[in-house]
Parts: C-alpha cells; sequence; structure tokens
C-alpha cells in the first residue's frame, strides 16, 4: 500500500507550498476547470518534474494529437526528455467516431478507450501518470454510471501500481464532476474570469485532499512562457515570542518629535491627504532614513514612474539614488492591468524572504485599488497581506490620496482601522497663499504630539515647524486665525509663527 504521507511534487512551487509539500503519492486527483485555464499545463508541469526526479512519467492524451502536445511543449519551451506520449491507437479513435446501431455505445466505445488506456498503464508502469480528458469520455457514455463504472475499474489498476495519477476534465456544466470526486483522492479546480480591462484573472483552488492539511480557498495563477504559476494566499504567521523594539527616525528632529520617537518596525502606517500634500515625500524621507542604518526598502508604485520618483528626491536632496545603485532601496513600477492582488502580494512577500526587505512603500492605496476595480475582496486581502508584514517585522507605509484640493470628499477606503500609525497631511489657505500641515492622528504604541505643524518641501528637504497654536479649521482646509496680528509666519521662512 502506498504510504499516504510522501508527497509528489506538482512542478509548481506556489501549489506545492498551497499543499504542504505536493501531492499524496500513489493517489488520483481529479484536475477541472473550463478551456484554456491551464489543465494540461499543470498536467506536464507534474510530469517534467517526476522525470526530473527520476520517477517514470506517462501522458495519455484523449483529446489532443502527439504532435499538439508538442507543440504545446514547445511554446513553453519545454524538455519533455523522460516523458512518456501516448495517444489512443487510430483504430480505438476511429471506433470511437463510428455510430453504432445495435450496441450502446457505452458497451462497445468506451470498453474500446479503456482497455487501450489500460494496456499503455501496463505496457510503461508510470509512477506518474496524467491522463487528458475525461471530458471526450462523457461523449462515449448514456450515463453517468457508466462511466463511474469503467473509472472504478481503472482506479483498482492504478491503485495496485502505487501510481501518483492527475485526470483532467472540464467545467462542471459538460461533466458530472461531482461523480467523479467522490472517486479520487484530490480535487484541484482552475479558473478563468475576463475582467472589463488587463488580462484575464486565474485561480485556482483546493477542494479536496484526504488525510492531510492545506491552505484552502482561492489562490490568483498566471499562465506565462514557462508554466503556469501560482500564488499562495498570504496570510499572518503569528507574531514571535519575542522581538526587540527598533524604531526608525526620520532624521528630522520636529517630525520625529510629532510622532514620538519615530515608527516603530513591525507597525503600519497610513499617510493621507491632498495631492501634492507631500505624502510620497515623506515616504522617500524614511526609506533614506532606513537605508542609511542599513536597513533594506522596496517601494511599489503605481501612480508614478520610477523616474519620477529618484527626480523628485533628488529635488528635496534626499540620496535616494544612491540607495537604489547601493542596493539599499529597490523601486518597482506596477503595471495595473498586468497585476493580480494575489501576485502583488506573493512579489511583496518574496522580496521580505528573499531579499531581506524590512521596509516596505506602497504608493499608492488608492491607486492599487483603482487598478483592480473588479475585486471586491480587495480590502481584505490588503489585511492579510498587512497582518503578515507586521509579524515578519517590517514597517509598512501605505500612502492614500484624498480627493479635491481640500480632501473634502472621501478617499474611497478607509484603513486606519487597521494602521497603526495615521498621518495626514493637507494643504490650507492662509494670506493668499496655499501652504501645507501635518498632524499624526493615530500611534498604537506608544504616544505622539496632538498638535498641527506647518510642513515645507523644497531643496533643503522636508522641513516641519513649530505647532500652528494660532488656528483652527486647518484640517478643513480653511482655517482662522486667531493669533495677534504681525505675528503669522516669517516672510521668505517655512514654518514658524512667532517670527524668524
Amino acid at each position: 500500500m502506498p504510504d499516504v504521507r510522501k508527497q509528489v511534487s506538482t512542478g509548481i512551487s506556489g501549489l506545492d507550498e498551497i499543499l504542504n509539500g505536493g501531492l499524496p503519492a500513489g493517489r488520483i486527483h481529479l484536475v477541472h476547470g473550463d478551456a484554456g485555464t491551464g489543465k494540461t499545463t499543470l498536467g506536464f508541469q507534474f510530469l517534467r518534474a517526476a522525470a526530473a526526479s527520476g520517477r517514470r512519467a506517462l501522458c495519455i492524451t484523449l483529446l489532443q494529437t502527439l504532435d499538439e502536445l508538442e507543440q504545446i511543449s514547445a511554446s513553453h519551451g519545454w524538455d519533455l526528455a523522460g516523458v512518456d506520449l501516448v495517444e489512443l491507437p487510430a483504430e480505438v479513435r476511429s471506433a470511437a467516431l463510428t455510430e453504432q446501431t445495435v450496441f450502446s455505445p457505452a458497451n462497445v466505445e468506451l470498453s474500446e478507450v479503456s482497455e487501450a488506456i489500460e494496456a499503455a498503464i501496463r505496457r510503461y508502469n508510470p509512477d506518474c501518470l496524467f491522463i487528458d480528458s475525461l471530458s471526450e469520455l462523457y461523449l462515449l457514455v448514456d450515463t453517468g454510471y457508466q462511466l463511474r463504472r469503467q473509472l472504478l475499474r481503472l482506479k483498482q489498476e492504478l491503485d495496485g501500481m502505487d501510481c501518483t495519477t492527475i485526470l483532467s476534465a472540464g467545467p462542471a456544466g459538460d461533466v458530472d464532476t461531482s461523480a467523479l470526486e467522490t472517486l479520487v483522492h484530490g480535487v484541484i479546480g482552475l479558473d478563468i474570469a475576463a475582467p472589463d480591462f488587463g488580462r484575464p484573472h486565474r485561480r485556482v483552488i483546493v477542494s479536496k485532499m484526504r488525510a492531510m492539511e492545506f491552505r484552502a480557498g482561492y489562490h490568483d495563477a498566471i499562465i506565462v512562457t514557462g508554466g503556469l504559476q501560482v500564488f499562495p494566499r498570504v496570510m499572518a504567521r503569528g507574531v514571535p515570542a519575542s522581538r526587540p523594539a527598533v524604531t526608525v527616525q526620520s532624521g528630522t528632529p520636529e517630525l520625529d518629535a510629532l510622532l514620538g520617537g519615530g515608527m516603530d518596525m513591525g507597525t503600519t502606517c497610513v499617510i493621507s491627504g491632498t495631492s501634492g500634500a507631500g505624502k510620497s515625500s515623506l515616504a522617500s524621507l524614511y526609506l533614506c532614513a532606513a537605508a542609511s542604518q542599513g536597513v533594506k526598502s522596496s517601494i511599489l508604485c503605481f501612480d508614478e514612474r520610477r523616474e519620477t520618483v529618484l527626480r523628485r528626491a533628488e529635488g528635496l536632496g534626499l540620496p535616494l539614488v544612491s540607495r537604489v545603485e547601493g542596493g539599499t532601496v529597490a523601486i518597482e513600477q506596477i503595471s495595473a492591468g498586468d497585476i493580480s492582488p494575489g501576485q502583488f502580494a506573493d512579489r511583496i512577500r518574496r522580496s521580505v524572504e528573499s531579499d531581506g526587505v524590512r521596509v516596505v512603500v506602497i504608493d499608492s492605496v488608492s491607486g492599487f485599488l483603482q487598478a483592480m476595480p473588479g475585486e471586491r475582496t480587495l480590502v481584505t486581502q490588503l489585511h492579510e497581506l498587512l497582518g503578515y508584514l507586521c509579524d515578519s517585522g517590517v514597517l509598512t507605509l501605505m500612502v492614500v490620496a484624498t480627493h479635491g484640493l481640500f480632501g473634502e470628499s472621501d478617499p474611497g477606503v478607509d484603513l486606519s482601522y487597521i494602521a497603526d500609525t495615521v498621518i495626514l497631511l493637507r494643504h490650507f489657505e492662509a494670506l493668499g497663499e496655499v501652504r501645507r500641515c501635518i498632524a499624526v492622528l493615530k500611534k498604537r504604541y506608544g504616544d505622539h504630539e496632538r498638535t498641527i505643524r506647518e510642513v515645507s518641501l523644497g531643496a533643503d528637504g522636508i522641513c516641519v515647524g513649530a505647532p500652528l497654536t494660532s488656528f483652527e479649521g486647518l484640517l478643513s482646509g480653511r482655517p482662522r486665525y486667531l493669533g495677534e496680528e504681525g505675528r503669522l509666519f516669517s516672510l521668505g521662512r517655512s514654518v514658524t509663527e512667532g517670527g524668524a
């Protein structure tokens, strides 16, 4: 009897991760989905991985010809060395296409096809088998019972061989997959949906895998040259038993004072504000400060080009270019129509686990949401990603844009409840000028100032001034000055109420 604890790789690292190692060895598994979802691609990746590990690998095709399978392989740049390909004998295919007038098709064609499959299995004696596709067998039967009986016979044959098998089938509308699912050990579903714009959204779900734990739910996937890629849903992994408190300071004393000393690693900060208020500049300031301490950082840009980020930092006197060249900061421009939420989260996870990134900037969350308008669970997925990053000790800065010059309208998403720190940047009008102010609305761990300070951006960097104690209504963008006349701002200087 096969050892159910032993597992065989699917040839897809993300899917193996979902399965906690791979498919149970010596068992039969069903892969079903619509046309174009990647069933054949998955099957061949499974066989190629088997052949690479020294196992005997066999594909029996009931649908494509050997020429078509070789074209599929060539399109992915695959070498099928070690994988045996078998198609039904010509006389069996002819019999299956011939209309029977005396006997039921199930009594003639199905039995002939089944015998051909069993003969190929006995001849090659595979360790890993892929049969593509059972949908073709449904054309040869009157009832699902007849096919089920033949599959039970095939199952008994395979059970005695300790062969790990993948059977592919079409969607539930074309095939009675419920009847098949009771026979097999595991069930993997492939799904595809076309958005209004951008590439199709593919998903994978493991709905059944007997006697083993797996990561349930849908997981995003893509098909590229080289095969199917699966992105396991990112989940929080539990807070470590102990972690030393590490604070990242900006290098601007007034800003650090406003935040009660700085930002803590392993927390999430939302930087919210109007367009041009300095949100991305503030995030870049913290990236450079972290990089100066040797901490690796990453910016994921939805709204701006990489060159724009670098030029803005240069205009503020921030050494972002040298940090990028030195490898402590990575800037990645995200193509909005070519990425799914799961792929985006997986990209961040791999940068944390493989590249050692400890500060992540998402610029902006507004762009992230607008880039994937058809996704109803984006906020939930983002919540799971942030939980994972916090558990990994990563400082996450999320830029959120509000609408209107003075932020009068809702930004479209409220992340304040999951953020540990919330920084608000606003424009306000005073003495015929549009100015900027900054306030910290929330800091979950530790104290912070409740004051509102003016902030300016220029060649000298980001300057934060004294508290604007003589104003009210600043955050609304329509302040009233309550101080003495002549004690407002120093001409030509940014920030002080009380003179030079």
